[in-house]
């Protein structure tokens, strides 16, 4: 074969063929170095890096390639470290050879430099590295530039994952707390990812009130990914009064400018949870958020658009008052030609939460639209969103059983099948629309050919039998089929409908009756359809008239039908809104297998509401107005001096899993009655939220507080614990139940009279599966004790879950109380069940 001329390129592949591509690149490195070409160098570098990604094995350079990192050129040292950081772990022992290249480079003058080698340094994810890693990481923390401080917050992460007990028995935690108040944007923002990473464990990282005032005050600084890093540590803070927390709407309402879905999510986050007590305030907080929902979700990415969507889908269903506030943009969810699928669906669900008497036509015309999509799968969520306008506005179910009706005449399975089961649905709830659809049973039966479709016309054969003048007649072709039919679902319906039938009927369907019930004992093997068979025939032998009594029982109108998620399954997803939770509708812990990638949400808790507060209108922001709190005090955006000390400290949570003020005295103060309200007095109580003193002042001495009891018969109905249990916050303890002991059993009784004997009323009890825990719902009055924070009376509304052999938890919603009364009344608690609880 002849070979190729010298200097002709070679073809594709050739120089995978030999076997010393290897020592020719050994060569190159060699001669490159000797003749100090830095062009010929960084050509070379180039090829065993187009060699590396092409998945050949280059690991045998590893020395020259560290010799190579001797440079100051930036661009070689890039690829070699490239290169280092690949085969470092294949080759442990050599990679002790790049260490003193990558801390001598650590230590360059150039902070790019510095950046890089500590990057590459912490990248080699070896054991044997820790070592040099810690003090590297240690001094960069230190650096004056902040591109290297950035790079080391990411490397004590890097550590963190190799060998956590270096980070945590070490002061890295604590310098990297310190650098989240640092005077770089980026370092910040870095610094709040790294200590949640590390700190997870413990619930992550608690803000104190001079860390979330540097942090809003430079708020604008950060880059969005960085805004969403203080938005969600913003989160964890919990707000002292209503003041401060329309100083801080004030300040994030400029936010929802923004392009970023991410942000705008963030801060909706913030405002839902702020003012989830007070349901006046929320509705004009959801008129302020409804036009940046609406503009990012008509983005031009369909996955961002399908993300908000999804978040403004569990808005309508968290509240009917957010599905009023959107009803009258009801169009803006009308689906467009180009949607996908998946967006499709979405819009779909929104139009009916969104459905009311004024555009009830509109929508389901514009569903009766989608029914002739290409894609199946709309064209069934069409049909049935009809359905469930009907369902949501019962005067317009007559003019959905005639357009249900009407799609029958496109003589498609599926449509007809969808179709024949929402009409099924509608006349369980309308009987009185049945007149309407009798017409279009016998065209369904023609067409429909899933199991489910088949299922709905036999039900309605069965009980509207005597209705359809046909019906006996419809029904004998799928009897004389039954062998055949492979659907156990559709055998067992087409059993109960001919029984139904032959109590209507019974000249037509006897000899039909008979020839079925034997087929279903004698021919099937299904054994959910022989057991029903048999079941019928020794009642109608037994007696005619008690088996019509059974199986024609009357039956009651449907209110509602099953929703697919329960309302307590909703809520607590939607306590983790802005999140992939959201999107698929399922809790984090059913898909977050990591636990160092699992983000702890927290519902940020909404400031007391004061007893009879009616807020209207706009809460001070779109007028730019950032100064305009709850009693008119405002803040000062330009003031730095530190206010005169009149508050007293802070409040704490009772448990410190649940402490949303990590960075306060975890001992709780009785607080004394609160100050008069002033317009020119602190609406805060401490220094300003964007003020630039960050010191605390010292709290003056609190005055002793009664100790705390229970008032004695208490009273209150199930109307008004239902309305308290959805707004009020809550908190949650746990503790170790006792082993069973035959003196004291455990039940609901011996429960109840001792809550009784401390005045806490049960309002219901049970037992729950698995493990018949027991269960109870009660209330409670505050006798004495810590004075409330607003005038009025302090109640604590209770789920108590007591598990044998477990836990006992105890979910406690206060109402006006301090602190320390809930504390005291958690004591209480314990100390009455003290012989079932540790």
């Amino acid at each position: 074969m002849a070979q190729p001329p010298a200097g002709a390129p070679r073809p594709p592949g050739a120089y995978f063929e030999k076997k010393g591509e290897v020592h020719e690149l050994r060569q190159l490195l060699r001669g490159a170095a000797a003749d100090r070409d830095q062009q010929k160098k960084r050509d070379a570098i180039k090829k065993v890096i187009a060699y590396m990604t092409l998945g050949i094995d280059v690991s045998p350079l590893f020395s020259e390639m560290v010799m190579a990192s001797a440079t100051q050129d930036l661009v070689q040292k890039k690829m070699v470290y490239l290169y280092l950081v690949n085969y470092a772990e294949s080759n442990s022992e050599l990679a002790i050879l790049a260490v003193n290249t990558l801390l001598k480079d650590c230590r360059d003058d150039d902070p790019m430099i510095r950046g890089l080698a500590l990057r590459s340094l912490c990248s080699l994810s070896l054991v044997n590295m820790i070592e040099y890693l810690q003090p590297a990481v240690q001094r960069a923390l230190e650096d004056v530039n902040g591109y290297v401080r950035k790079t080391a917050v990411v490397g004590v992460v890097k550590i963190f994952h190799i060998m956590p007990s270096v980070v945590l028995e070490s002061d890295l935690v604590t310098t990297m707390k310190r650098l989240i108040s640092d005077s770089d944007a980026h370092v910040v923002a870095n610094a709040i990812h790294a200590v949640e990473e590390v700190l997870a464990d413990e619930g992550g990282y608690t803000p104190t009130k001079e860390i979330m005032t540097s942090m809003l005050n430079r708020l604008n600084q950060f880059s969005e990914w960085g805004q969403c890093a203080v938005l969600r540590l913003l989160s964890k803070y919990r707000v002292e009064d209503e003041g401060e927390m329309f100083d801080i709407m004030n300040i994030l309402d400029g936010l929802l400018k923004q392009s970023s879905c991410s942000v705008v999510l963030s801060v909706t986050k913030i405002f839902v949870d702020l003012t989830s007590n007070r349901p006046d305030l929320q509705a004009d907080v959801m008129r302020r958020l409804k036009g940046p929902l609406l503009t990012l979700m008509a983005s031009p990415t369909p996955e961002l658009a399908y993300t908000v969507l999804m978040h403004i889908n569990a808005l309508l269903g968290h509240s009917r008052c957010i599905m009023e506030i959107f009803a009258a943009d009801y169009k803006q969810f009308f689906c467009r030609y180009n949607d996908p699928s998946y967006v499709k669906a979405v819009k779909i669900d929104i139009l009916t939460l969104l459905v009311d008497m004024s555009n009830a036509a509109a929508i389901v015309g514009e569903l009766s639209e989608y029914v002739t999509d290409v894609d199946a799968e709309i064209s069934r969520r069409a049909i049935r969103g009809i359905g469930k306008v009907a369902v949501r506005v019962p005067a317009t179910a007559e003019m959905i059983v005639s357009s249900l009706t009407s799609l029958l005449e496109l003589d498609i399975d599926y449509v007809s099948t969808e179709a024949a089961v929402v009409m099924k649905d509608l006349v369980r709830k309308y009987p009185e629309q049945f007149q309407q659809a009798s017409g279009a049973v016998e065209r369904c039966i023609k067409i429909v050919t899933e199991p489910e479709g088949k299922c709905a016309i036999l039900w309605i054969l069965g009980e509207y039998g005597l209705l359809i003048d046909d019906a006996p007649y419809l029904l004998e072709p799928m009897i004389d089929g039954f062998v055949e039919e492979v659907s156990g679902a559709v055998k067992l319906e087409m059993i109960t409908a001919a029984v139904k039938l032959f109590f209507c009927r019974p000249p037509e369907m006897q000899a039909m009756l008979g020839r079925l019930l034997d087929k279903a004992i004698t021919e099937t093997t299904h054994p959910d359809v022989r057991d029903r068979a048999l079941l019928y025939y020794r009642l109608l032998a037994y007696s005619p008239e008690e088996a019509r009594r059974v199986i024609c029982a009357p039956k009651e109108i449907v209110e509602e039908f099953q929703e697919e998620m329960d309302a307590e399954m909703r809520e607590k997803i939607f306590d983790e809104f802005n999140t992939l939770s959201i999107v698929y509708k399922q809790l984090s812990a059913k898909f977050v297998v990591s636990k160092a990638a699992a983000v702890v949400m927290s519902k940020m808790q909404p400031p007391p509401a004061p007893d009879g507060a009616q807020f209207g209108g706009d809460y001070g922001v779109g007028g730019g107005d950032y100064g305009g709190g709850a009693g008119g005090g405002g803040l000062n955006l330009a003031n730095n001096d530190p206010l005169p000390s009149t508050s007293a400290a802070p409040p704490s949570s009772v448990v410190a899993s649940a402490d949303l003020l990590d960075g306060f005295d975890s001992t709780p103060s009785p607080a004394g009655p609160p100050p008069a309200s002033s317009s020119a007095s602190d609406l805060l109580g401490m220094d300003d939220l964007l003020g630039g003193g960050l010191s605390v002042p010292s709290s003056p001495a609190a005055p002793a507080a009664q100790p705390f009891s229970m008032q004695l018969g208490a009273q209150m109905d199930g109307g008004a614990f239902e309305r308290r249990w959805s707004q009020l916050p809550q908190q949650q303890v746990q503790r170790p139940m006792r082993p069973a002991s035959p003196s004291s059993p455990l039940g609901t009784a011996a429960v109840e009279q001792l809550l009784r004997q401390i005045g806490i009323s049960v309002i219901a009890s049970g037992t729950i599966p698995p493990g018949q825990a027991l269960k109870f719902f009660c209330y409670g009055k505050q006798g004495s004790g810590p004075q409330p924070p607003m005038p009025g009376e302090t109640w604590f509304l209770i789920e108590l879950i007591l598990v044998p052999g477990g836990a006992a938890t105890c979910t406690v919603k206060p109402e006006n109380a301090q602190p320390a009364a809930v504390e005291g009344f958690c004591g209480k608690i314990w100390e009455a069940l003290a012989a079932f609880v540790c």
